[in-house]
């Protein structure tokens, strides 16, 4: 672990504010400042933003766009988390996928999801807002690193467990060999130059796209808070720990200079989901051209939370160790002196009595232990701001669904809720009528 001092300043003085970069969100040491102003960020998941903001197609629908954003505003929400990525497999329709995709093969790119991606942008000045935008994912549900190593080998993809959105069950494959596979995008050198070559490209197209609503180069967007290199890169212990480290390593640096070499603007983060203490945190942040920490925090995947347990003991048990965590990442993020942002925490609605099994994700059951978990997530924010010196500058929670529902009958077609096709649609999704939640993120702002 580098000492303050011992850390490169370049993210220091890349991003320091002054007059001419005032409308950039910037950061110095643990702050982030927007137009002079400490920035603290209350955020939403919006993954679906690019689809959705298209003039036309299965996906398109703008006018939801716009009452999501309305309401979202309305409770303080100031940054929205998107992808500027969703990629096609060239052996034919894949399960759990978003389409359209952006880029159906490498260097192709379907101009009207990327226009419906310029005009969300155009929205987001309207209503205050900021975008984290990621250039990358792990997870199939767009394509992903996974969909790169297929293009590159030619070879499918080994999927792991989904939802089978017509069983309406999780089935599929294994996870371990899901990792293997994607892990290949950044560790195997056989690829490695074909991968990031098409990888950087896209970097290029996306950040030098001009918008066509605007006119505005994404590069010089005021916009975009954030470049993220992917959500949630994952990491696999090899025998050799320094092998795994040195072909992580290389991939953060290597992306994030190539990002900072075509935008001086932009602050530029990881997508990290920081769950694997302290080492690895320092592998993804230590770079300099790193400017922005980034966790998540997902206590039932992690095993601390029992969605079938009616009483409180597991919600405070997920409490206690959602304190640790952010207690831990804001002393990291501190150490390399970047400000820290939870990119992501969410939790299902209650599973038991009348909501019990499948009913659990259906927009009636109550949210009686999200609400509270929420609660914890405003106040651990607040308890580790920078404002008391800490290094945590906001948070976002995952994921709006806003007006829309998830169907009524079991269906193949994306819903487009918060959930991802790859998950049970309605399983983290905030609604507009969850008003007790959304008062709860309004907090974050006041």
């Amino acid at each position: 672990m580098l000492s303050n001092k011992q850390h490169p300043v370049h993210h220091i003085l890349q991003h320091r504010p002054s007059s001419a970069k005032s409308a950039f969100v910037s950061a110095t040491g643990v702050d982030l400042v927007h137009n002079g102003l400490l920035y603290i960020i209350s955020g939403a998941n919006y993954w679906q933003a690019m689809n959705l903001g298209m003039a036309e197609g299965p996906s398109g629908n703008r006018t939801r766009v716009i009452r999501d954003l309305e309401i979202l505003a309305g409770y303080g929400v100031n940054m929205i988390r998107i992808l500027a990525a969703s990629e096609g497999s060239q052996l034919g329709t894949q399960p759990d996928r978003m389409y359209p995709e952006l880029m159906p093969s490498p260097g192709e790119y379907n101009e009207k999801v990327f226009q419906g991606l310029d005009w969300f942008l155009a929205q987001l000045p309207k209503y205050n807002m900021t975008a984290t935008v990621s250039l990358c994912n792990y997870w199939t549900w767009s394509g992903g690193a996974a969909q790169y190593v297929s293009w590159a080998t030619n070879t499918d993809i080994p999927y792991p467990v989904q939802w089978d959105p017509l069983k309406q069950i999780f089935t599929g494959g294994d996870y371990n060999k899901y990792l293997e596979y994607t892990n290949r995008f950044y560790a195997d050198d056989e690829i490695y130059k074909k991968t990031q070559g098409w990888y950087r490209n896209h970097i290029e197209v996306v950040i030098n796209r001009v918008n066509t609503v605007t006119g505005i180069k994404y590069k010089n967007d005021p916009a975009i808070m954030a470049w993220e290199l992917m959500n949630e890169p994952q990491v696999i212990e090899t025998k050799n720990k320094k092998t795994g480290e040195n072909q992580l390593f290389r991939w953060i640096d290597d992306t994030a200079r190539y990002i900072s070499s075509l935008d001086s603007h932009h602050l530029i983060t990881t997508g990290a989901e920081s769950k694997n203490g302290e080492r690895w945190f320092s592998i993804m942040h230590r770079s300099s051209y790193i400017t922005l920490a980034s966790c998540h925090f997902w206590p039932l995947n992690w095993g601390y939370y029992n969605s079938t347990d009616p009483t409180d003991s597991s919600v405070d048990y997920s409490i206690g160790k959602l304190y640790e965590f952010i207690d831990l990442n804001s002393k990291w993020a501190q150490n390399l002196q970047l400000p820290n942002v939870l990119f992501e925490y969410g939790m299902m609605r209650d599973n038991w009595g009348e909501f019990s099994g499948i009913k659990a994700y259906s927009p009636r059951a109550p949210v009686s232990h999200r609400n509270k978990f929420y609660s914890a997530v405003v106040d651990c924010m607040k308890q580790f701001s920078n404002k008391n010196g800490r290094s945590f500058a906001g948070s976002a929670f995952w994921a709006y669904s806003g007006i829309s529902r998830p169907p009524s009958i079991p269906t193949t077609n994306i819903t487009w809720t918060g959930d991802p096709p790859h998950e049970p649609p309605g399983w983290n999704s905030v609604y507009d009528n969850d008003t007790d939640t959304l008062e709860i993120i309004k907090k974050l702002s006041t």
